[in-house]
């Protein structure tokens, strides 16, 4: 059996215009009324899925999920304009405010965790608990590590050896310059239309056409980093289920904002941590994630001696029932 929770519904949604001409889509299922509980989505650019909906016991908690800025079903869809992370913890904020909650559980994997611990920085009499996973401090050494020599592809040769193959030889001396190049290509791929990504669900299309897009490759790599064994076909498959919106943003929005170091100073995350002190935490993190290597997590913990630290012991990054598992172990001790 499962350990998510039966799949549920909506009981209200909305769009929340925000600055720059955004427009949120967020959504509330579980208890009306209920343990009011933020869930914050990865990529960037992930957006929401009803994955989120049944990782939280509909019976106890108020369930807000937003799509960020340029993904999902927030509009405008793949902007990258005022799309910084000090826009989102704008965001966050004017939806707790819209929605009239006093104070929530903030909740975010990956670049979730983040923009949580951000934005619990930013507002923290406005954080209840702190539940953070696959932990990303946005250091340059966890930016450099997904096509650093000394990182990922060592671990992942064949995957990473798909997503360099065309990228010109004079722009693979650094990490940076490796994302330069895909960035402006993906934007390139964007201003003709999508063209090749949009036959990502049709199967006379083949994994080498696919490829030819930058946006697949991108996220093509992280997805099998993701699993502890994943092959290309599956990923494939996967993918084509989100579709090409989905690929398109979650790629596009991610290298703008690891371009940028994700909009924060150095380190910024590790030297604000003083400001969680009075926030309960619960750090989760699994020990063999090759996206987020766990040496982020360990660090966190050190820097918020209060928060207790979950090491799943057999799980990459990816969400699966392991990590769910735990999850609902520390869930169900949360008061609100």
């Amino acid at each position: 059996m499962s350990p998510q929770f039966p799949p549920i519904h909506p009981f209200r949604s909305g769009q929340l215009p925000v600055s720059a001409g955004h427009a949120l889509y967020w959504e509330q299922c579980g208890r009306a009324n209920g343990i009011p509980l933020l869930v914050l989505h990865g990529g960037p650019g992930s957006g929401c899925s009803p994955r989120f909906q049944r990782m939280f016991d509909p019976a106890r908690f108020e369930i807000t999920l937003m799509d960020q800025r340029g993904c999902g079903r927030s509009t405008p869809h793949l902007s990258l304009d005022a799309n910084t992370t000090a826009d989102l913890i704008g965001d966050i904020e004017a939806l707790r405010m819209h929605l009239g909650i006093e104070r929530w559980i903030v909740f975010g994997p990956s670049w979730g965790s983040t923009l949580a611990l951000a934005y619990a920085q930013a507002y923290p009499e406005r954080v209840s608990t702190l539940v953070v996973g696959a932990i990303f401090l946005s250091t340059r050494d966890e930016l450099d590590w997904w096509h650093g020599e000394a990182g990922a592809p060592r671990f992942f040769p064949e995957a990473f050896a798909a997503f360099i193959a065309p990228v010109p030889q004079h722009y693979r001396t650094t990490p940076r310059t490796i994302m330069d190049w895909c960035f402006e290509e993906m934007q390139r791929e964007q201003a003709d239309g999508l063209t090749v990504l949009n036959r990502l669900a049709d199967p006379a299309a083949s994994l080498t056409e696919l490829r030819q897009s930058t946006l697949y490759r991108w996220t093509e790599y992280e997805d099998r980093l993701s699993w502890l064994d994943q092959s290309a076909q599956a990923t494939r498959d996967g993918l084509a289920e989100r579709g090409p919106g989905f690929v398109a943003a979650h790629s596009l929005i991610e290298a703008h904002y690891f371009r940028n170091a994700c909009f924060l100073e150095p380190d910024q995350l590790i030297a604000n941590a003083g400001r969680l002190a009075d926030i309960p935490m619960h750090i989760l993190h699994s020990r063999y994630d090759m996206v987020c290597p766990p040496r982020g997590a360990l660090r966190l913990a050190a820097a918020c001696p209060h928060a207790s630290l979950h090491m799943v012991p057999v799980n990459g990054h990816a969400m699966t029932d392991t990590v769910q598992e735990q999850l609902n172990g520390v869930m169900a001790g949360l008061q609100g």
